[in-house]
């Protein structure tokens, strides 16, 4: 469990990529809603506590399917 953990905070892409989408999500959104797009879905505070969220469940997926980009999966 440790090693599968470890090979997971190796992979430095998925890492900034998720940091770059925790920081991205907000910004994203409060700049939708000032340009008088936005929906009103979620209030400022709701938006500061999803982009975590979002960051984590986004580094989640990308290093998982990095672990198995180079495996052939084909059917021979």
């Amino acid at each position: 469990m440790k090693d599968a953990i470890k090979e997971l905070l190796s992979d430095r892409r998925s890492l900034n990529a998720a940091v770059l989408v925790t920081i991205l999500y907000p910004c994203v959104y409060f700049g939708v809603h000032l340009i008088g797009w936005g929906n009103g879905l979620f209030s400022w505070w709701q938006t500061l506590l999803a982009a975590p969220v979002m960051g984590l469940v986004f580094w989640v997926f990308t290093s998982g399917f990095r672990r198995f980009a180079n495996e052939d999966v084909t059917p021979s």
